[in-house]
């Protein structure tokens, strides 16, 4: 089965190279041979395509298979994955108008039970780090705080959102002299 992260990265990277060749789907459509419903729906993680429809899109891109994945690298080579607020992409799912969606995480994880809440962490909290078999999704609905996951400190604002395997040691810190209130969503493994 493939990893629904990777198919939005590929998805994310091959939207981004296009726009930055400054190509309409319909440019590129017709440069590749392959039809724009198709390009929308690979490009907003909807379908996966074919090994040769790939290909030719990356053709029709003028990228290499090396230069495509080069930068690509999951979790950023480190144990969690740090979605800034601008970072997001915007993805069409609705027939109707009025509907914004924006894409921050898909990850497959199985055997799981889910919990979400929200954390409301006031200026100056005390606390330890935890651990957990499991991962955690964070989402900063409003303020700003550090993250610290085994020695690393990790600055969040308004709007950004982070993943990470829970097993290692982790914990928010309020230093700011507002409240920080995030969604956090828990996957706990079942084993």
């Amino acid at each position: 089965m493939i990893d629904n992260e990777v198919v939005s990265r590929i998805a994310k990277k091959i939207r981004s190279v296009r726009l930055e060749k400054n190509y309409t789907i319909q440019q590129l459509a017709h440069r590749s041979n392959v039809s724009k419903g198709l390009l929308s729906k690979v490009e907003n993680s909807r379908t996966v395509p074919s090994l040769p429809v790939f290909i030719m899109i990356l053709q029709s891109l003028d990228i290499s298979l090396k230069e495509f994945f080069e930068e690509m690298v999951l979790l950023n080579g480190r144990e969690y994955l740090l979605v800034k607020k601008g970072e997001c992409t915007s993805i069409d799912r609705e027939a109707g108008t009025g509907f914004h969606y924006q894409y921050i995480l898909s990850q497959n994880i199985p055997n799981c039970a889910m919990e979400a809440m929200l954390l409301t962490l006031d200026p100056g909290a005390q606390g330890k780090p935890t651990t957990t078999d499991g991962y955690a999704f964070y989402y900063i609905l409003s303020g700003s705080c550090e993250y610290q996951i085994n020695q690393e400190v990790i600055r969040m604002d308004e709007g950004d959102s982070l993943y990470f395997n829970t097993s290692a040691p982790h914990l928010p810190v309020n230093k700011s002299r507002r409240k920080v209130v995030m969604l956090v969503m828990s996957f706990l493994v079942s084993k």
